[in-house]
């Protein structure tokens, strides 16, 4: 009769589990035991199996919590009647003389003018305005060259804006609408939103009509599902938002404060957090064998055992997580190397040294 025997196992819920979540770094040790040795074999037939090869990213998805400051805002300018075309839609990149939308089938174009247009101007009129009209129509090609008094209209200016006004299918006038034009807080602004609806009439003066990412200041992570987000300690860790990587701070579980100025804010449709995935910076390359290799000691020291000649022996091994009965080994064993699967139905003693 076989004596009742101690040894130590490894499931998911005990020693193992606390390896995967904060594994030491723990020296190659290497041992050896014979028949003499308090790990003799029981007798019981031994289960060797070899490693498997595994790439090792722990990817999961995650949630940006974002904390963002507002970014600037396109307001309606002068323009009355029905939206017939809108030429803008979110993430779109608001470029200087651009079609915005039509209203009655005139174009309305944005264009970051030093100071918003508010009155019609037309030859004879002077003011910084007008500097900016002739801007304007310099950058729409309409003249070759600013005129000696920019500051100025002239009866050139005149017919260049007449010229403006038919390619905006205004018809032939030589008096500017400001209406025509919708300011622009800066330039190659991006949209977040864009409140305009074809069928619609035009937005009151004023009113906001398109928005901007604002500029984010803090971004926490926050678990995709029921898990706990855990990182592997002295690992680097990356998020991918809309195919960008930024650097997580593990330490804090949120994106590290280099990156933030190139993180977008949440959008309207993302209330819970801005949607990524969150994996290892560099894979790592492990080797799955069985869980029920894997032993311990009453120090927390996890080990595997080798077959040696007649005998076996155990080698120390670092862990880089465990699932579904299968645990993956980051140090302390090789590929060609097999594995005592089944240590605690061989062996008189199984735990670690």
């Amino acid at each position: 009769m076989i004596a009742p025997r101690r040894f130590a196992r490894v499931g998911l819920t005990a020693a193992v589990v606390g390896a995967v979540l904060v594994p030491a770094i723990l020296p190659f040790a290497l041992q050896h035991f014979d028949d003499s040795d308090a790990a003799f074999q029981t007798g019981l037939a031994p289960l060797l199996v070899p490693p498997t090869p595994r790439t090792i990213t722990d990817e999961r998805q995650v949630r940006i919590m974002a904390t963002a400051l507002p970014g600037p805002e396109v307001t309606a300018g002068p323009a009355r009647g029905t939206i017939t075309t809108v030429g803008v839609a979110p993430d779109d990149t608001l470029i200087d003389g651009a079609v915005l939308f039509q209203v009655d089938g005139i174009d309305r174009i944005g264009f970051a003018s030093s100071i918003p247009f508010y009155r019609p101007i037309s030859p004879g009129t002077q003011g910084p305005d007008v500097v900016e009209v002739h801007r304007l129509l310099l950058l729409k090609g309409i003249i070759d060259e600013q005129p000696d008094d920019p500051g100025t209209a002239t009866f050139a200016t005149g017919q260049a804006i007449a010229d403006f006004a038919e390619s905006l299918g205004a018809g032939r006038t030589t008096t500017f609408d400001p209406g025509w034009v919708v300011f622009l807080p800066t330039p190659d602004l991006v949209a977040a939103m864009v409140s305009l609806k074809i069928g619609q009439s035009a937005p009151a003066q004023g009113a906001v009509i398109i928005t901007s990412p604002g500029t984010v200041t803090a971004a926490r992570l926050a678990s995709g599902n029921q898990e706990p987000l855990n990182f592997a300690p002295g690992a680097e860790y990356v998020a991918i938002v809309d195919s960008e990587q930024f650097a997580i701070d593990t330490t804090t579980q949120a994106i590290a404060e280099a990156d933030l100025p190139r993180l977008r804010s949440p959008r309207e449709t993302e209330r819970d957090g801005i949607p990524a995935l969150a994996r290892r910076k560099v894979p790592l390359q492990a080797l799955a064998v069985p869980s029920s290799a894997v032993m311990t000691n009453d120090r927390g020291a996890l080990c595997l055992w080798l077959p040696e000649d007649k005998a076996y022996r155990a080698v120390t091994v670092t862990i880089a997580g465990a699932r579904g009965g299968v645990t993956n080994v980051a140090t302390g064993l090789e590929a060609s190397q097999q594995v005592l699967a089944n240590p605690a139905e061989v062996l008189e003693n199984p735990q670690c040294p």
